[in-house]
């Protein structure tokens, strides 16, 4: 299986001089870092035009779930299709478009709406001229899109008329819109064939009149939708619940009965429609004015479960402020390690709120938003821990002891024995209080495994507890996760609220095998050389729900444990109530949990033992 991703690539990797990757953590596209700013001011329109090198990444990588269970030319027509679109996707266009449609008074997705499925027909356009065996698979793909489209608004169908006209079938263009589709048949043509500027002008001047009519039609019938959420009790969200609620009880009783028997606005006969639409017109200015916002954010989320099935899914996208819709644009990292690449980071850029929290908490709005939250959940345990673990080790106090033949102070008490015997111990010397210390690695899996029931949830909880009480305790510690590869997510040296953000997005690095080998290599090798150096005691902490998929198993993996275990402590911890691995490869110091739950309490557990371990030490 894994050979057939890879021969995929390979393919592709030729056909397009890019590096392409199977992953199981969705699709990815990362741009040369150095080019990056350079590339953002474009996509923002704030630069005419950049070297056509720059705006070509380096990797894509396509998601193996979507694709399970499809035909080898299926897979590799749809990775080709994402690739076409990803490389001629002019990104300032679709800003201006957005500006523009805005500018009118319309959600700036309606602008996407019509674009994304415009372009997506033009990226396989391109690649029926090299490859016209692929029509089949790519009418194929298009045919599972659009069975799966349901309750969607003129405007979306105006655009969809576009496809079923490529697609050869104009007699599946919604009645609604077909007469309008069917005029533009000449201007599809000739945007297919022209570069991007020109096609663009082409839509603007050919289509925005038409495509126009059919959003505000759209509008009007979202209102009515609006009503039947809410006459049917769909919606009761605090404020806008209860302005919905009054603007529904204004409208006459057999109105709002007959609203409540509908499904959608569609189902509604036409006289009785323009008849509700009348009445909502003769209300007061501020309730008018409440539904044409609640409709436009209404409409978003329309679009944006349109556009799902349209946009380049190796570029992530995001809302602005007023709906516009953005792309982010990542770095490619190679892996020399492996020789493999992977995205890295998220380089959009921060509002003056989130630099402010950054500096304050070390997290942005958002993320601090998820960390107070379970940081509710979490204070009452780290203030008991901490407590506990300090009635285990406290500070020795300043002290003086005598008996030495010189020094700076004098024992007053000693001189009347001291002189007689001739000793001259006389002096006091300072004794420094002394702390003890150990130095905490924890090593937690990320693999595939951790994305079901809660376990990444209980994860994040056992973390920010881990780390608030080693913190306050001021006790080394690091925090690294595996997969197949070993993230660092706080070194030693590294301050913990720099550290906190990469914990509460932890999800975000989901998926994978399971390589424990590596990481015990690799994080053992880091914990060793840190207690060199610092002359102080380590024990390392690891967290696994599954057995190894990759690298050692068996005795192999057995051996290597005890053969770290003669450097330091190490304590496995495993999930399930049978007889899992940690038993078996962790043997005395593998501790089992029933439910990943407990998990939070089994890091306690592990804790406490050590540190009254520490207490009797010398």
């Amino acid at each position: 299986m894994k050979e057939r991703w890879k021969a995929i690539g390979s393919l592709l990797e030729g056909e397009f001089d890019l590096i392409v990757q199977a992953s199981y953590e969705g699709w990815g596209a990362g741009y040369d870092p150095k080019f990056l700013p350079l590339l953002e001011m474009w996509a923002r329109g704030e630069l005419q035009d950049i070297p056509s090198h720059v705006k070509k990444p380096l990797g894509v990588v396509f998601s193996i779930p979507d694709l399970l269970r499809k035909s080898e030319e299926y897979i590799v027509n749809s990775v080709r299709h994402e690739i076409s679109y990803l490389l001629n996707a002019d990104l300032p266009i679709w800003r201006a478009g957005q500006r523009e449609f805005f500018r009118f008074g319309y959600q700036p997705t309606a602008f996407v709406v019509l674009y994304a499925v415009l372009e997506s027909i033009k990226a396989d356009e391109r690649i029926l001229k090299d490859h016209p065996d692929s029509r089949y698979i790519l009418k194929r793909r298009y045919e599972e899109i659009l069975a799966s489209l349901r309750d969607i608004y003129p405007y979306h169908e105006f655009a969809l008329g576009f496809l079923k006209l490529w697609l050869s079938n104009p007699e599946e263009v919604h009645p609604t819109v077909r007469r309008l589709v069917l005029s533009l048949e000449s201007f599809l043509k000739d945007y297919l064939a022209a570069d991007s500027q020109q096609a663009y002008s082409l839509l603007m001047e050919d289509v925005f009149g038409k495509y126009r009519v059919c959003i505000e039609e759209s509008s009007e019938l979202n209102y009515i939708d609006m009503l039947i959420e809410e006459a049917s009790g769909k919606r009761k969200e605090g404020h806008k619940g209860r302005i919905m609620t009054d603007i529904l009880k204004k409208l006459p009783k057999e109105e709002q009965e007959l609203i409540k028997s509908f499904r959608i606005s569609g189902e509604i006969p036409q006289e009785i429609r323009r008849e509700i639409l009348k009445k909502l017109k003769s209300f007061p200015d501020w309730m008018r004015d409440y539904i044409k916002q609640m409709s436009y954010m209404s409409l978003l989320e329309k679009d944006m479960e349109f556009l799902s099935h349209f946009l380049p899914k190796t570029l992530q996208i995001e809302m602005e402020h007023r709906g516009f819709l953005s792309f982010i644009l990542k770095g490619w990292e190679e892996n020399a390690s492996e020789g493999s690449g992977s995205i890295k980071g998220d380089f959009k850029e921060e509002s003056e709120k989130d630099r402010r929290y950054r500096r304050e908490f070390g997290l942005n709005q958002e993320e601090f938003r998820r960390y107070h939250t379970i940081m509710r959940s979490v204070m009452p345990f780290v203030e008991s821990m901490k407590k506990r673990f300090q009635r285990l080790l406290p500070e020795s106090e300043e002290g003086w002891i005598w008996g030495y033949p010189h020094g700076r102070r004098i024992d007053y008490r000693r001189i009347h024995m001291e002189i007689p015997t001739k000793r001259g111990l006389i002096y006091q010397r300072r004794l420094l209080p002394e702390k003890k210390q150990l130095a905490f690695k924890l090593l937690l899996d990320i693999s595939s495994s951790m994305k079901k029931e809660d376990k990444i949830e209980n994860a994040v909880k056992s973390l920010l507890l881990f780390s608030e009480v080693l913190n306050d305790m001021k006790m080394p510690f690091s925090i690294d996760t595996f997969s197949e590869k070993v993230f660092s997510i706080k070194s030693f040296e590294e301050d913990y609220i720099a550290s906190r953000t990469k914990i509460v997005r932890l999800e975000d690095l989901l998926g994978g095998g399971t390589n424990i080998e590596k990481a015990l290599l690799v994080s053992g090798e880091d914990l060793e050389i840190f207690c060199k150096k610092n002359s102080i005691r380590g024990v390392m902490i690891i967290f696994s729900d599954g057995e190894p998929t990759k690298g050692l198993r068996g005795e192999p993996l057995k051996d290597l444990i005890r053969q770290l275990k003669g450097k330091f402590p190490i304590v496995g911890i495993g999930v399930g109530e049978i007889k899992n691995f940690v038993e078996e490869y962790f043997e005395k110091t593998g501790l089992k949990i029933r439910d990943v739950s407990m998990l939070p309490s089994a890091f306690f557990l592990v804790m406490e033992n050590q540190f009254k371990r520490l207490q009797f030490s010398p």
